[in-house]
């Protein structure tokens, strides 16, 4: 049985041209960048044409690109190498654990931490944020597209209300990149960190645009690779893939954008067919990301059924020693528990087709039918 995939807010499948870019650097290219021969300098050439490749791609300097494993090391750097004791970060409540644990470490150091909540359609509200400005706040950090709800928050205004009061910001982009075109000069963003396998590049590999004049501290120590800011032999060919990824996903923007769109109507108007209670939760939707609440059926129930029948999505909830617990997320925008334990996060990618799409909906609405009749009969 061909599983179909719906999971690529988790991570995507690798491109097929970034597959054969990668085998050709993996199998050709070997010198470590840091030496100063030619097979060294060979490698050097490949990552700075990356460098200013992905700067061209995101609208900034090419000194303002460093890369980095992944896109929680990204937000790690930022973060651990801006902030000292004294200092007074705001963030989110419904951040990335990468974010959370970060902010959750950094006041065990004596930094200060202000956690903001979303409202009850998954936002960061720019009030709320201006409100909890300090004199002694230094960074703010939120993200631009909550991984779970798809919700996309207000970057722009708060980036903006940031830089007039000279605070700096940081958002992790990891769901953004690739699925929205960004210009970083036209923004207010001073830090932005991003992961190349959300958007069909290879697992392993990141980045983090620092803008100029924005100083950071090392976090750990080595070679002096990346400014100092990660050491160790740089990846070439994920760093190529990436690359490659990140080109890919931008030329290609403006159609697969009207193809998720076109899914996603196609997914929701096929199910509203069947007479089955559901609630899209969220507003101001990236594209590609559906959280939705299936009234008559438990996440994990409902994510088993449709594994077993061939299709991958992603449960509202995590099982955790045993237990199951309503995503934190959710718990976050207020979620009634019993609800949240109802919810799953549907996320489509350039792997399907209108075929898949119709044969999802029609599988829930089979599974969640016959869950609804098991239940009335047991009553």
């Amino acid at each position: 049985m061909d599983m179909i995939y719906c999971d690529s807010a988790a991570t995507t499948p690798l491109d097929k041209d970034v597959i054969k870019e990668m085998n050709y650097i993996s199998t050709s290219i070997f010198g470590n960048p840091s030496s100063i021969h030619k097979f060294g300098q060979e490698s050097r050439a490949i990552i700075e044409r990356a460098r200013l490749n992905i700067s061209n791609l995101l609208g900034c300097n090419l000194s303002e690109i460093i890369f980095t494993g992944c896109g929680s090391e990204s937000n790690n750097i930022a973060m651990l190498g801006l902030l000292n004791r004294g200092d007074h970060l705001i963030t989110s409540s419904y951040e990335h654990p990468a974010v959370l644990k970060t902010a959750n470490e950094l006041e065990l150091k004596g930094i200060e931490v202000s956690y903001i909540k979303p409202n009850s359609n998954g936002i960061i509200e720019l009030q709320k944020v201006q409100n909890a400005i300090k004199e002694n706040t230094k960074l703010v950090s939120v993200m631009y597209v909550n991984n779970e709800l798809g919700t996309q928050n207000p970057i722009d205004q708060i980036s903006d209300m940031t830089n007039e009061l000279g605070i700096l910001f940081h958002t992790d982009a990891v769901q953004v990149i690739g699925k929205k075109n960004i210009s970083l000069r036209d923004t207010n963003i001073d830090l932005l960190s991003l992961s190349a396998h959300k958007f069909y590049g290879p697992k392993g590999v990141g980045a983090l645009y620092i803008r100029d004049g924005v100083k950071l501290l090392p976090t750990y120590y080595g070679g002096g690779q990346e400014k100092d800011l990660r050491p160790g032999t740089e990846n070439i060919a994920y760093i190529h893939g990436m690359s490659v990824a990140l080109e890919i996903a931008i030329k290609d923007h403006d159609s697969w954008h009207e193809k998720l769109s076109e899914y996603e109507s196609l997914f929701l108007d096929n199910l509203n067919k069947f007479n089955i209670r559901y609630t899209q939760n969220g507003e101001n939707l990236i594209g590609g990301i559906l959280n939705i609440t299936f009234h008559d059926i438990l996440s994990q129930d409902l994510v088993i059924a449709l594994d077993m029948r061939g299709y991958a999505i992603s449960g509202g909830s995590a099982c955790s020693s045993g237990s199951v617990k309503s995503s934190a997320t959710l718990r976050e925008i207020d979620m009634d528990e019993q609800l949240a334990m109802k919810t799953v996060r549907i996320s489509f990618g350039k792997n399907l087709t209108e075929k898949d799409i119709l044969g999802l909906s029609n599988c829930i609405a089979d599974i969640v039918s016959s869950q609804k009749q098991k239940s009335s009969s047991s009553a």
